[in-house]
């Protein structure tokens, strides 16, 4: 696999003559790297990829389409909100998950009957990100809607129901199902509690982050996510002397 490293020789404009071209390896880069530089000069060109559905592959998805709704979400401007929940609709379940992480991102109103809906409807969506974005978004009375989700089959699923519905109930009992993910033998199920857990800014979770069987990169980032969700200056400091115990 190619990683993709930033251009620093590419401005924002010629991102942007890129991403309306035609080359389609070249308008992906261009919709990821707009992201990248989280510049609100981007933000027409990738509305309008958006709806642009020349880049789908065999399986029916838009690569092009999904990677423009996450930069949309890293650029953060209120006035992706509406195109962002019209693809809410999308057929294409990484398409809507990226438009439900990216309005989570903002943060916008607008975004909480779409959300809420996209939940009831049921079938095949991406409930993880839908459910991580009405706890972000603090929408209070979608409590009784997320709870049936603690006892989904998914662990990853059920891990994001207990932190939004710790966001929006303060119920110290559904700390103990993420602090359960971190004695998971799947490396992946661990990291996907260590970064929900970290979410809901419980600080007494600090000390079983250090703990945490996972790299001391991933503890780092996770023990940054819990203070940068403190709501005070002073209970984020109270997050440093974990970080400073891992550098």
């Amino acid at each position: 696999m190619t990683l993709i490293t930033p251009d620093t020789s590419l401005t924002v404009e010629e991102a942007v003559e890129q991403l309306r071209g035609e080359d389609l390896s070249q308008r992906y880069y261009a919709a990821w790297y707009l992201g990248y530089l989280e510049d609100p000069r981007a933000v027409e060109a990738l509305v309008a990829a958006l709806a642009d559905e020349s880049d789908r592959t065999e399986m029916g998805g838009y690569p092009l389409r999904r990677k423009a709704a996450e930069s949309l979400g890293r650029i953060g401007e209120a006035r992706a909100v509406p195109s962002l929940v019209e693809i809410l609709g999308c057929e294409d379940y990484y398409v809507r998950e990226a438009a439900a992480w990216s309005l989570a991102r903002i943060g916008d109103a607008l975004a909480v009957e779409p959300l809420v809906a996209l939940l009831g409807q049921g079938g095949s969506q991406p409930y993880e990100a839908i459910i991580e974005a009405l706890g972000d978004l603090r929408v209070h009375r979608a409590v009784p809607l997320i709870q049936p989700f603690l006892q989904e089959r998914s662990e990853r699923i059920r891990y994001a129901a207990a932190r939004s519905l710790f966001q929006l109930t303060g119920e110290v009992a559904l700390i103990d199902i993420l602090l359960g993910g971190l004695a998971s033998a799947d490396s992946h199920i661990r990291r996907a509690a260590l970064f929900d857990l970290a979410d809901t800014g419980y600080l007494p979770a600090a000390v079983k982050i250090v703990h945490a069987d996972v790299t001391a990169t991933l503890k780092l980032l996770a023990l940054k996510q819990l203070a940068d969700v403190q709501t005070t200056d002073a209970a984020a400091a109270d997050v440093l002397p974990f970080i400073d115990s891992i550098l």
